[in-house]
């Protein structure tokens, strides 16, 4: 049983999708389901954007926008506050940009105060991106990306939220937002399967990409790349320059078409009520929630443990009862333990049972 920040338990209607026959990556039987598919991942967006479906990892699609918002030379923001936006970090170096980080302590995230601060205290602020982790798995806490975005907007920011862990989980409202960027994900709170992920795009970031494209030292990242497939190719069913893990795909639409039956608010409310039922099990365990208590996740929850012990307790959850939660990382390794708490793991019946086992186990652990 899968109780980690990711991958989710897929759906069984989408494990059953996988089982169908594969489909070529071209033609108008293809071209009716990518588009289908698109358009449904837009209402899970809350965008009127159009949305890519790109056939990469989650860290991928992020090091896309860097590739295509931030040319050699050039400055960006980043909100530092975990492992993964400290990648992001990264990905701007390696491309040969300029990263500002704004940083907030472990378990904390950037206020807009202090992006506002950073933003206007910069020369030229205009039509630089920022990139913000919704939702930081690692630590388990959540940025304000709207007040953030809002601010940015006021200066002409390029605003890139990645929201790998939350799509699907926790409610993200992409126009509403001013999000430019926004990545999606299939295989956490979606509950599809790992292989390609929806990237929701806003004119102006079509528009930079064009601008940049004599900057752009990568071909299948490139968005020109993207839009001139999609122009030339899209209407006889191929709107990708690359060829596409079809049966991922319909897995996702499959995925999509039960969140939305489900309903987006009533589905976000079960992430909600199913978080505070971890975090009030785990605390009565004498687990310490490790994030500030305003910014706890509802698709993850992170707790301080004893290094002494730690990794036993994961040890003994997989070997003993078939129990998976997850590492700290980073910094934290041996410090926390994270549980997943998205998609159809998400359910009070899989939380208790998971809290059941780690209080069996803690009482023995704890002993030695």
């Amino acid at each position: 049983m899968l109780m980690i920040p990711g991958p989710s338990e897929p759906e069984p209607e989408v494990l059953s999708a996988l089982a169908l026959p594969i489909l070529p990556h071209y033609g108008e039987e293809w071209k009716r389901i990518y588009d289908e598919t698109t358009s449904k991942l837009q209402k899970v967006f809350r965008t009127r954007n159009g949305v890519i479906i790109v056939p990469i990892p989650g860290q991928l699609a992020v090091e896309m926008a860097v590739a295509n918002l931030v040319p050699k030379g050039q400055e960006a923001y980043v909100c530092v506050n975990g492992s993964f936006s400290k990648a992001i970090v990264d990905m701007i170096r390696y491309l040969g940009g300029k990263p500002i980080e704004i940083t907030s302590k472990l378990g904390s995230a950037a206020t807009a105060e202090q992006v506002a601060k950073v933003v206007e205290e910069s020369k030229d602020s205009s039509g630089k991106p920022l990139f913000v982790v919704h939702n930081e798995t690692g630590t388990g806490a959540v940025s304000p990306a709207e007040e953030i975005f809002r601010v940015c907007k006021k200066h002409g920011v390029i605003t890139v939220l990645d929201a790998i862990s939350s799509f699907g989980g926790i409610d993200v409202r992409v126009d509403e937002w001013k999000v430019d960027y926004a990545i999606g994900y299939a295989s956490k709170g979606l509950g599809g399967v790992f292989g390609a992920l929806p990237v929701a795009l806003s004119q102006e970031v079509w528009e930079i990409a064009k601008r940049n494209e004599g900057k752009i030292h990568t071909r299948f990242l490139n968005l020109n790349v993207w839009e001139k497939a999609i122009a030339e190719m899209g209407p006889w069913g191929h709107p990708h320059p690359s060829s596409m893990p079809t049966s991922a795909i319909v897995g996702m639409g499959v995925a999509v078409d039960l969140v939305l039956k489900e309903g987006l608010d009533n589905r976000f409310r079960r992430h909600r009520e199913v978080a505070q039922f971890t975090r009030t099990g785990l605390e009565k365990l004498g687990l310490p929630m490790f994030p500030e208590k305003g910014l706890m996740s509802n698709t993850v929850s992170v707790v301080r443990v004893d290094r002494a012990w730690e990794r036993e307790l994961r040890q003994q959850m997989l070997q003993k009862y078939d129990i998976m939660i997850g590492s700290g990382l980073g910094e934290l390794s041996g410090k926390v333990v994270r549980l997943g708490h998205m998609g159809r793991s998400a359910s009070f019946q899989r939380v208790s049972t998971t809290l059941t086992v780690m209080e069996s186990i803690l009482k023995d652990v704890r002993r030695r």
